[in-house]
């Protein structure tokens, strides 16, 4: 009897093994299996204009593209760092046509594009007693990083400016047009030509386009051609002044000749 009681109890034990056994087993495929979850893309803008877009993080990586100021990307979550530039950081980007490449980080900014529609005061936190020596010029474009009521706080380069401001600012002093933010971008790049023909021509370019119609730059883009049509007009009707006849000496042939003598 005390045979039959030790072979049951071996014939559980051993069944009770086996199902742990199993069960070990089936959690440690279940562990093999599991895939990575893909990273979140978030939404980002370039805070610089004609940024190189490499296929690797580093200035010597091949060259895919190139974005502009105001460009909407996407951040795809990975960064780098290349020792080789003082560890310079590198963001990844995908772009509007889903290209992907690596640019400098500190060029782009999570967050959507906005343009100033006037000359917009900078201030520390938002709040009107923080008011900074800062303020961005109308038709520059920044990335808008946060909201708190009526306040935004964003970071962009002003025209003229070597690097780039942030700050809290009033919402209603901006603009998240896209057709306002085309145009900013068009204007300040008019505006830099120093020849006042091209200026005038480029400027005429962006009035007569039928997708910025709508732009509420229109009238400040108008009142520059006008200004610069007029100063033109003025050159041109400037009297002349009667200059008295001079008598030519025959024998000086070449001018060259005679200032020498």
């Amino acid at each position: 009897m005390k045979n039959h009681y030790y072979v049951f109890a071996c014939a559980i034990l051993t069944m009770g093994l086996m199902s742990c056994s199993g069960n070990e087993t089936k959690n440690t495929e279940e562990t093999t299996v599991q895939e990575e979850k893909p990273v979140e893309m978030v939404d980002a803008v370039s805070i610089w204009d004609g940024i190189s877009v490499r296929e690797e993080p580093n200035s010597e990586g091949k060259w895919v593209s190139s974005i502009s100021l105001g460009e909407k990307i996407k951040l795809t979550g990975h960064t780098a760092v290349d020792s080789s530039e003082k560890n310079r950081e590198y963001v990844e980007i995908r772009l509007g046509d889903d290209k992907q490449g690596w640019v400098v980080s500190d060029f782009v900014e999570e967050g959507t594009a906005v343009t100033a529609l006037k000359d917009v005061q900078v201030y520390k936190r938002p709040d009107l007693l923080t008011k900074t020596d800062n303020s961005f010029k109308p038709m520059d474009v920044m990335a808008l990083i946060d909201t708190r009521d009526e306040w935004v706080e964003v970071k962009g380069k002003s025209q003229g400016e070597t690097w780039f401001w942030s700050g809290w600012v009033k919402r209603t002093d901006l603009s998240d047009n896209e057709v306002d933010i085309a145009v900013a971008v068009y204007a300040q790049k008019a505006f830099e030509i120093e020849d006042e023909e091209k200026r005038s021509n480029a400027i005429q370019e962006i009035i007569e386009n039928e997708s910025f119609i709508s732009s509420q730059f229109m009238v400040d883009l108008k009142n520059e051609l006008n200004k610069l049509q007029t100063q033109g007009d003025e050159l041109i009707d400037e009297p002349i002044e009667e200059v008295d006849s001079v008598e030519v000496d025959e024998e000086v042939e070449n001018p060259e000749e005679a200032i020498s003598e």
